[in-house]
């Protein structure tokens, strides 16, 4: 059985489209499997495109041009799942699992986006307060990050996805991206992965390179690159000013901060891009340690004339120092602070 549904959601006929077969063995299909299957309308609205085909429930549904998403009341710094459904309708819902009033009998999630607490950057000097939709953050089962878990990321230059928050101490739990939540850094230690011996409430104590690279690997994801970085950084606030202070939650301006958290967003909807905390890049460089051996990683192994690890970015306290560009080689992978953090990015991935 086919059902295609016109522009208002309302059944019209039966009649398949080109595609519809690949619909109906359970793959999503698209009239540009290179784009994304939705579009942004307006701060909260956006619409799937014409010509895309689900199948659920048994049935394949075709929107045969583009259709509005029904959206529930939207709050800020949500992942939202996009549904289609037996009944014709496209909605988007906080549960990943099944939209409000329906199953996973009869409906199916298709993609979903992230209703940001702020608009991205115009320019280089962040973004704004009004909350919306970030359009670089819309995913679907063809067009989306290649880890498992698609929440709080977004795409940068259409090349990879990065996290949109800072890491936070309860990563395992939360994911690693999410809005509001304690940053972790050696003040807050971020808890272990079950994968590496984590037990849902044992720490790392310390929030080294080591450990950074080792909880992002946790999620399928990688620290950052220096080239990643000055990309998915790029229409921050740079060279003139960091966050002031102590900045402890993710998306939110630290107690007594000169500088609100919106000017630290980039051009892709990072939020915090700049400085506000240091993070761990993918790289090593800059001064080496002495040719000798060092046993600096908690007992696994002992690292020979090693180089240092690079932080990226810049701390709340770093001043004009703080931008897209801002990198720092200085320390040993073993190092530790209550000014350096964490995010992760991942490849995108496309399915034809």
């Amino acid at each position: 059985m086919t059902v295609t549904i016109n522009g208002s959601g309302t059944i019209t006929g039966t009649n398949a489209v080109a595609g519809s077969s690949a619909a109906t063995t359970g793959n999503l299909y698209k009239v540009d499997a290179a784009v994304v299957a939705f579009t942004k309308t307006g701060a909260g609205t956006a619409t799937i495109k014409a010509g895309t085909i689900a199948a659920v429930g048994g049935i394949s549904v075709t929107f045969d041009t583009d259709t509005a998403v029904i959206m529930p009341a939207l709050a800020a710094g949500t992942d939202y799942a996009i549904y289609v459904c037996t009944d014709g309708s496209i909605r988007a819902d906080a549960s990943f699992s099944a939209p409000s009033g329906y199953t996973t009998a009869n409906s199916r999630k298709i993609g979903g986006f992230h209703y940001a607490p702020g608009g991205n950057a115009a320019a280089n000097a962040g973004g704004d307060t009004t909350p919306q939709i970030n359009e670089y953050s819309f995913w679907d089962l063809k067009f989306k990050p290649s880890c498992p878990d698609p929440r709080g990321m977004t795409l940068v230059a259409g090349g990879f996805w990065v996290d949109i928050y800072l890491t936070g101490v309860d990563a395992i739990t939360n994911g690693s991206s999410k809005y509001n939540v304690t940053i972790a850094d050696v003040s807050s230690p971020p808890k272990i992965p079950s994968l590496f011996g984590g037990n849902g409430t044992t720490t790392y104590g310390t929030l080294t390179w080591f450990e950074a690279m080792e909880l992002a690997t946790a999620f399928g994801k990688r620290c950052l690159s220096q080239q990643e970085f000055m990309a998915a950084m790029y229409g921050t606030t740079e060279a003139t000013q960091s966050g002031g202070t102590d900045i402890p939650t993710t998306g939110v301006t630290g107690t007594g901060a000169t500088s609100a958290w919106n000017v630290f967003t980039s051009k892709w909807g990072v939020v915090q891009a700049t400085g506000c905390m240091w993070i761990w890049g993918l790289d090593r460089g800059g001064p080496y340690g002495a040719a000798a051996w060092n046993a600096n990683t908690e007992g696994r192994g002992s690292e020979h004339n090693a180089p240092n690890a690079v932080l990226l970015g810049g701390s709340w306290d770093a001043g004009a120092a703080c931008g897209s560009r801002c990198s720092h080689w200085l320390h040993v992978a073993s190092f530790s602070a209550d000014s350096i953090g964490s995010r992760f990015s991942c490849d995108h991935l496309i399915i034809w």
